[in-house]
């Protein structure tokens, strides 16, 4: 433990963490990890320590106490913050959002909690899109206290969410088409209402990078079961009105919206440290008779993708190619 210069300190409980008892030891069941405590008395002392917290904290002044109780609290102290029962906070810290605490356990301390709080405080979150679950996910992005603007047309820097009434919406085909022009590449996510086949959160485009929205199309079409029609799906266009119907699904909708709040809070605080901002992520979600059913994907690009591939266009080399070119 990092030996501190004021004799204040504080522990957060983790209510990630269980605590039981057999006989006279303690049991911190932590995710998949059960750590035991054993010493004299020590069942009595950690229930009455818990039962002092002052929402959920715990402090120590130092000040007056004996030295061998003190080195003897510490050396306890360490044990459970080791066995995730504690989480020690910096001097003069205040009392962590949960969000913040959440991703920085979540990203295994790689991220600073301060510098977690200051990105998600200033990076900015588009949503864009003027459907019912559009505006849904501007709710719930920003309850989660994320700093999610009007969509003012300036995108520049921003982290979109790119919310489709179906999946051949022109506004996520025209985002991508505009993103794939742009010089930086900044990651945005596309997301659809439920169609009758699923729901998707994602891909996760990070242009130049992984796949674009076009070879998501091209990808998806090439899945349909019939396989006479996958030819003329993927030259299809959407004709006619297409209605947002995310409504009708309340249970998916919220689902969906979990996922997208997710997706965006760990990208936002974490970075790259995140492990759903995988480029190309994507995640669906059918109904089924029994049960709502989640999969996860990864979208690849396609060689020669009409929108983004430097190859488009372009025939294959033939037997001939190496002579003529003097190899």
């Amino acid at each position: 433990m990092t030996a501190i210069s004021t004799t204040t300190r504080s522990w957060q409980v983790n209510p990630a963490a269980r605590l039981m008892a057999t006989g006279e030891d303690l049991l911190v069941r932590h995710g998949g990890l059960v750590t035991r405590c054993a010493a004299p008395g020590i069942r009595q002392f950690v229930t009455t320590l818990l039962g002092t917290a002052d929402d959920g904290r715990v402090h120590l002044d130092a000040d007056g106490l004996d030295p061998v109780r003190l080195a003897r609290f510490e050396l306890l102290m360490t044990q459970l913050v080791a066995a995730g029962l504690f989480t020690e906070l910096e001097p003069g810290e205040a009392a962590p959002d949960p969000v913040v605490l959440g991703l920085w356990q979540r990203g295994g301390g790689a991220v600073e909690r301060a510098d977690i709080a200051a990105r998600l405080r200033s990076t900015p979150i588009r949503v864009v899109g003027t459907g019912a679950l559009a505006g849904h996910l501007r709710r719930e992005l920003a309850d989660a206290g994320l700093a999610v603007g009007p969509d003012d047309g300036d995108h520049a820097g921003v982290v979109a969410v790119v919310v489709g009434a179906h999946d051949q919406d022109p506004v996520l085909t025209d985002w991508n088409t505009v993103q794939l022009a742009g010089d930086t590449a900044t990651p945005w996510l596309a997301v659809t209402p439920f169609d009758g086949e699923y729901a998707t959160v994602g891909p996760w485009v990070v242009p130049g990078e992984s796949a674009c929205y076009a070879c998501y199309l091209l990808r998806r079409a090439s899945t349909f079961t019939d396989d006479a029609a996958v030819p003329v799906l993927a030259d299809a266009e959407p004709a006619g009105l297409a209605v947002d119907g995310s409504a009708r699904h309340p249970g998916l909708r919220l689902v969906q919206a979990g996922l997208v709040v997710d997706r965006l809070t760990e990208y936002t605080g974490l970075g790259d440290r995140g492990g759903q901002s995988v480029p190309g992520g994507l995640t669906t979600i059918a109904v089924r008779p029994d049960a709502i059913v989640l999969e996860r994907h990864r979208v690849l690009r396609v060689p020669r993708c009409p929108a983004c591939s430097p190859a488009a266009g372009r025939g294959y080399p033939q037997v001939w190619y190496a002579q003529e070119a003097g190899a």
